[in-house]
């Protein structure tokens, strides 16, 4: 039997929401082994005056427990 946990992680670029998404699943897989799916939940624009956005990308990431 196996069991699996998932973690909702934040990440931000200044590139893209893709980028964002990409580096949630780095930093997790840097801490964390056993990585099987990212989910994208939600993406948004921080939108600072005067400054350029900020993508925004919120991931769910699933991973399995180590026994």
């Amino acid at each position: 039997m196996s069991v699996d946990k998932e973690v909702t992680i934040t990440a931000t670029s200044t590139d893209s929401w893709e980028a964002a998404a990409l580096a949630a699943v780095d930093r997790t897989e840097a801490t964390v082994h056993s990585l099987q799916w990212a989910v994208v939940e939600d993406q948004w624009l921080d939108l600072k005056q005067g400054g350029s956005p900020v993508y925004k990308t919120k991931v769910n990431i699933g991973f399995r427990v180590e026994e």
